[in-house]
């Protein structure tokens, strides 16, 4: 039961949000016209949106654990040691200045390691 008025509240919510919108009104001319709380309207506009926000990520694909990369020896560079390159799928190119094909490769894995956890690089 409590599920169903959960429903129907955001319902109410979101179209007073919509209507809001529609009106050209600003926020606190809304509200007054409708005898609302300015701060329960921006309380529920924040709401809203996290959950818009959450339900659009996860529709999101989940990404593949493993994405193909094209490394190479990079041209030489006199008195330098031999850099790798590796051609990311996203049209990223990095330029690992190493010559060890072992160091290169721990170093995109940590790279993708990184990208995968929460709270990694963006």
């Amino acid at each position: 039961m409590a599920r169903t008025r959960d429903i129907q509240l955001h319902t109410l919510w979101r179209e007073r949000v919509d209507r809001q919108v529609r009106s050209g009104l600003s926020i606190a001319q809304f509200c007054a016209r409708e005898r609302l709380p300015a701060k329960l309207f921006y309380a529920w506009k924040s709401r809203l949106r996290l959950r818009e926000f959450a339900d659009h990520r996860s529709a999101l694909p989940t990404p593949a654990a493993f994405l193909p990369v094209t490394v190479r020896v990079a041209e030489r560079i006199p008195h330098a040691p031999r850099p790798i390159e590796a051609d990311l799928p996203n049209g990223v190119r990095l330029r690992i200045p190493t010559s060890s094909a072992r160091l290169a490769c721990r170093v995109i894995g940590a790279l993708a390691e990184a990208r995968a956890k929460p709270g990694g690089s963006r």
